[in-house]
């Protein structure tokens, strides 16, 4: 199943929203605003990420 990852990013956390492709949430939550712990999070919460979106 695809899954699309909204990024809210700020200089120290970043709010992710994880969705499927049915539009129904997967994961809400937040994480440290570096690429190793976004990456991680996303690895972990959206494995078959297809698109990642970000507002800054």
């Amino acid at each position: 199943m695809k899954h699309y990852v909204g990024l809210d990013i700020s200089q120290r956390e970043t709010a992710v929203c994880v969705v499927d492709e049915t539009g129904r949430p997967i994961f809400e939550g937040r994480a440290k605003s570096n690429p190793g712990a976004l990456a991680e999070l996303i690895r972990r919460k959206a494995p078959f990420a297809e698109r990642i979106g970000f507002e800054t």
